[in-house]
């Protein structure tokens, strides 16, 4: 269970940086819970649903010309996956590129992401996780 769950952690990170939001919904619980570190809604408790997920991704392509986050280090702790890894990006208007360091903590049930969210620091991710960083 723990290396499929690690698996389809994985396979969330290759379909955002594809931009195939319908092959991540696959992935996704309909009542996915996403919690990403930015986004219009993250104050208000972030996005929920598949169409949730799709109004986030549209507000990022508005703002992103390219997001690409990579999982440099996936651990499982039960139902969760720990993915340590950043997100790299390049503005739409400014051509400005970042690749920030950054940590996600999704929650599987039955072979989907319920909850998937993201931490500006690993040690806040272990923490969410339970696990002393």
């Amino acid at each position: 269970m723990s290396e499929d769950n690690a698996r389809i952690a994985r396979q969330t990170f290759e379909r955002i940086c594809a931009r195939d939001i319908d092959a991540l919904l696959e992935l996704y619980d309909p009542e996915i819970e996403f919690l990403p570190l930015t986004g219009t809604l993250v104050e208000s408790g972030g996005y929920v649903g598949h169409q949730g997920v799709r109004d986030y991704f549209d507000e990022a392509e508005e703002v992103w010309e390219l997001m690409q986050p990579h999982a440099d280090h996936v651990q499982t702790v039960g139902d969760e996956v720990l993915v340590v890894g950043g997100c790299a990006v390049r503005g739409r208007g400014s051509g400005a590129r970042s690749d920030n360091p950054m940590a996600w903590v999704l929650t599987l049930r039955d072979g989907k992401v319920i909850h998937h969210r993201g931490f500006a620091t690993a040690d806040e991710a272990f923490e969410a996780a339970g696990l002393a960083p």
